[in-house]
């Protein structure tokens, strides 16, 4: 039905794309560019629009630097889309989903030492971080800019990019026509390409694709699926392997939700049901009762981990038998993140280098 929709109004929607892509070149040549001060500012984002798998990255990014550089704080700056509001909120643990954004608080859930902070301005963001730290001038922090290959409004140490190897073989046009916020030509800008959701099979269309675009650098990001997380408390974890013979219903509101259904399916369920909802659909407890009443029969109802913190802040609802909800949590695995690390303290001894000789002056 989409592509029926965008085959018919291709004559409107392909000026509107070039208008886009006029717009969005201005914006990014005249726009006046802020730098953090005393920061490793890092922008982890994407080509498209949807799910590419930034979150679990910025997720494995943020336990790298902490595991490698734990004397060193780390913020991460987001715009928190799909949030109420339009101020600068630090995200607790505690926060609500809808005031602060899903994404936002699956970070800061997952992530106890860093920082998570939301906010339209990114530069007004960092320094509330830095001000309610009490951190002195010359502290250097690391800080995580959160879709921010097309945040033009501040200056960045590195350029990290993630284009998703489920779709490689999809034609893809700008937006609106298509699903792209700028050609994957801009991929010269990145410092790193990562090549995210990689599996084996993909290798022959990754490498056409390296061929034709030529990234700087790339690496492979992996996902695997070993862990079922209950939703709500008191009841077990368990294996992806025990679903296996058993009855699914699964369901997600995600960008491109397709890799999430086919993780699930590759573990052999008996009978596999699977509903989609916008991406960042904020979920109602009128969700959770159909949601209940279509997965009644089932032996498991799984969603994302994205799904499963909104839906936990719900709580459970009359008739929802809780013991059977629960989320899939995914391992990542970076290839040869080494090369990563070494860019990484490159810039580290370059800004304490220029801090050191500030404080000599």
């Amino acid at each position: 039905m989409i592509l029926f929709l965008k085959i018919l109004f291709f004559p409107i929607l392909f000026p509107l794309s070039l208008i886009y892509r006029i717009l969005f070149f201005l914006d990014r040549s005249l726009k006046k560019k802020n730098k953090l001060h005393s920061a490793i500012t890092i922008s982890v984002g994407n080509f498209s629009v949807g799910g590419t798998g930034k979150t679990p990255f910025i997720l494995h990014l943020s336990q790298l630097l902490h595991s490698h550089f734990p004397d060193l704080p780390i913020v991460i700056l987001t715009r928190g889309y799909g949030s109420s509001g339009t101020d600068t909120r630090k995200v607790n643990i505690d926060s609500s989903p809808t005031e602060v954004g899903d994404e936002p608080l699956l970070l800061k859930k997952n992530l106890p030492f860093a920082e998570v902070y939301v906010g339209r301005n990114r530069f007004g963001s960092y320094l509330k971080y830095r001000s309610d730290k009490g951190l002195s001038e010359n502290k250097i922090v690391f800080a995580l800019l959160d879709d921010g290959f097309q945040h033009h409004a501040l200056e960045r140490d590195l350029d990290l990019v993630l284009l998703d190897c489920t779709r490689l073989s999809k034609i893809e046009f700008l937006l609106p026509l298509g699903l792209l916020r700028e050609s994957y030509r801009s991929v010269s800008r990145a410092d790193f390409l990562i090549a995210s959701k990689f599996k084996e099979e993909q290798e022959s269309k990754l490498s056409a694709w390296l061929q034709k675009y030529k990234p700087n650098k790339y690496l492979k990001f992996r996902f695997s699926t070993e862990e079922l997380i209950p939703i709500y408390p008191g009841h077990s974890e368990t294996l992806t392997r025990n679903i296996t013979g058993k009855s699914i219903y699964a369901f997600s509101g995600l960008g491109n939700p397709e890799p999430f259904y086919s993780s699930l399916k590759e573990k052999n369920p008996h009978k596999f049901n699977s509903y989609s909802y916008p991406d960042h659909h904020s979920y109602t407890k009128e969700d959770l009762s159909e949601i209940s009443q279509k997965g009644a029969k089932d032996d498991y109802i799984i969603c994302t981990e994205k799904d499963g913190v909104k839906i936990s802040a719900l709580g459970t609802i009359s008739g929802q038998d809780p013991s059977k909800w629960f989320y899939l949590r995914l391992k990542t695995i970076l290839e040869n993140e080494s090369e990563l690390l070494r860019s990484i303290r490159t810039n580290l001894y370059n800004h304490s280098i220029k801090i050191s000789s500030l404080i000599d002056d």
